[in-house]
């Protein structure tokens, strides 16, 4: 009797828990995972029937050789591999078989089941240990000895366990995973402004990391109940591109890239995360200058002024000499060339009548000084204009505009090789020097910029006197940008990171960062709070005239004074001359 009551409680729980078919679609079912795909080679032959009478969920069977099939084809997938638990060495083949297969999803759920029934405990915890080192992650093992009792799985966190748990366990998967305990989360920041803003704290004298990117990881490390912890590699100032944040990743230095990188190519897609940002990188091109004053001059001056003020001079000219001529007077060449009555009359200036006056005399007279008067009240008015408000030169706006106007676009050594189709001027510099330039609004160069670095800076014009640059869409490197975090193959942190992306965006938490970056930078002291417009306007524009800006004034007056003495002194050359002439003929 006592007997068959102890052989009762024995099998009890196998008999409720059920088979391991019955154990993988359970696990299919409470994580909504969409397909099963089975390596059945050495899985046990009465798994066939149980998978054709559970229709619940897809299966598709592959073969330990099946390379053929695109698992990107299938969302939310349970992989399930089988091992034949004999050789160790054939397990550990046929586990790195399945788990290649699978670098770029390191994520995703997976069961491995030992079919051996004499395979024991040592044999599963030998398998973690591999699949821990190979970063295999989110894996849940059964044994064939005890498959209707217990399942096993793996712990990262607090050190690396093993754990056994009976299949009646509310979870299969651990759905905190990864749950870091407190332990650190060693991040390595790009430190590109302004997203990744690293600085001391003067009262502390402790790194502080800031910026959008820089807070999204301190709720990250919440998010995973971990200590967040700087690399001891950083150093304040110095930009890592994001090839060499991915090897120190690589190679477990650190556990994280701070660093949202441009998704270029296809290939990027299966070792990167959710999008963060989508944005536009465009020209920031400096305001054109003001013209100088002195070349408003010039532009009162212009070739067209000059010939209207000529061709009025004639004209009035001509029209006194043939007055002149119907009255029987005698008219010089001179007079129709260059009237001296019409010039002054046309610059305002007073001159002599002549005493006998007819009434078309007078008619003209009149219409030339109401001419003169137009025409200097026009100048007046003009050269005030100007001077007021001095037109600026041309406005680049493109890729053209900067080869016209010879403005240098500042770029990085890294992305030379890409810009140099672009066929502008260029001036090429490492990334300090490129923060140093752009964040120091050097009006002298053009950059390259994202929308959330315009923001920024536009945010700061506000303050200044006057726009210092402005942002052209016209021409831009990259347009709809994604930036994401680029990961190595088999990190832990892919889906947390995509999943945390998504929260934040949905609740406004990435656009109260990026509100912030003037704050972080200031407090960094990388934004300085005076108003550089105003010592570019007093070096560019100044309020007052300078001597200098009168300089082509006194020039021209000089060229036209020594011009009009030499015409002079050939007049009385020429005089003496014809007198002598005709003396010495008569």
């Amino acid at each position: 009797m006592w007997t068959v009551i102890a052989g009762i409680v024995l099998w009890a729980p196998v008999l409720v828990a059920g088979s391991a078919v019955d154990f993988i679609f359970r696990a299919a079912a409470e994580h909504s995972l969409s397909v099963i795909m089975i390596r059945t080679d050495y899985c046990p032959h009465s798994w066939a029937k149980d998978i054709l009478q559970n229709q619940t969920i897809p299966v598709v069977i592959l073969s330990d050789s099946e390379t053929s099939i695109n698992i990107r084809m299938f969302s939310r997938p349970l992989h399930v591999a089988c091992l034949p638990g004999h050789e160790l060495q054939k397990d550990l083949e046929l586990l790195e078989n399945f788990t290649n297969s699978l670098m770029d999803f390191p994520t995703q759920k997976k069961i491995v089941y030992i079919s051996n029934n004499v395979s024991d405990r040592t044999r599963m915890d030998y398998i973690f240990k591999t699949c821990y080192h190979r970063r295999i992650w989110n894996i849940v093992g059964l044994l064939a000895a005890d498959e209707h009792r217990y399942f096993y799985r793996y712990h990262l966190y607090p050190s690396f366990r093993t754990e056994y748990r009976s299949l009646e366990s509310s979870t299969i998967f651990d759905k905190d995973f990864p749950n870091m305990h407190g332990n650190p989360l060693i991040v390595m920041p790009d430190q590109w402004l302004p997203r990744s803003v690293l600085y001391v704290d003067r009262r502390t004298g402790k790194q502080i990391l800031a910026g959008s990117v820089g807070r999204f990881f301190h709720v990250l490390s919440w998010k995973l109940n971990a200590t967040l912890q700087l690399s001891k590699k950083v150093t304040t100032g110095r930009f890592l591109n994001a090839t060499a944040l991915k090897e120190l990743s690589e190679s477990f230095s650190v556990d994280v890239p701070a660093s949202l990188t441009i998704m270029e190519r296809v290939e990027q897609l299966t070792s990167t995360s959710y999008p963060m940002e989508v944005t536009h990188v465009c020209l920031m091109v400096p305001v054109a200058r003001r013209i100088p004053i002195k070349d408003i001059y010039f532009i009162l001056s212009s070739v067209s002024n000059m010939f209207l003020a000529i061709v009025i001079v004639f004209s009035y000219g001509m029209a006194l000499n043939l007055l002149r001529n119907t009255t029987h007077r005698d008219v010089r060449l001179v007079d129709f060339v260059l009237n001296d009555k019409a010039l002054r009359g046309i610059l305002g200036q007073s001159f002599n009548l002549p005493l006998s006056r007819s009434f078309s005399t007078r008619l003209i007279f009149l219409m030339l000084g109401i001419v003169g008067l137009n025409v200097s009240s026009i100048f007046g008015a003009g050269l005030d204009t100007l001077m007021a408000h001095p037109p600026r030169q041309f406005q680049a706006r493109s890729f053209a505009g900067l080869r016209r106007t010879n403005i240098p676009l500042v770029t990085t050594e890294e992305d030379f090789p890409t810009l140099m189709k672009l066929r502008v001027p260029m001036l090429v510099v490492n990334v300090s020097e490129y923060n140093h330039l752009r964040n120091g609004r050097n009006t002298s160069n053009a950059y390259f910029a994202s929308r959330l670095y315009w923001n920024l800076f536009s945010e700061q014009q506000k303050r200044f006197t006057r726009e210092l640059f402005i942002y052209s869409t016209d021409d831009c490197l990259w347009s709809l940008a994604l930036l994401s975090f680029q990961w190595p193959q088999s990190s832990l942190f892919t889906e947390p990171v995509s999943q945390l992306i998504l929260e934040v965006n949905a609740n406004g938490l990435y656009d109260f960062w990026v509100g912030m970056h003037y704050y972080d930078m200031t407090a960094a002291g990388l934004s300085g709070l005076e108003d550089p417009s105003l010592q570019l306007k007093e070096r560019e524009h100044p309020t007052s005239l300078r001597i200098v800006d009168f300089l082509w004034m006194w020039q021209a007056y000089g060229t036209f004074m020594v011009l009009a003495i030499l015409v002079f002194l050939l007049e009385v050359s020429w005089h003496r001359i014809t007198t002598l002439f005709v003396s010495l003929v008569l």
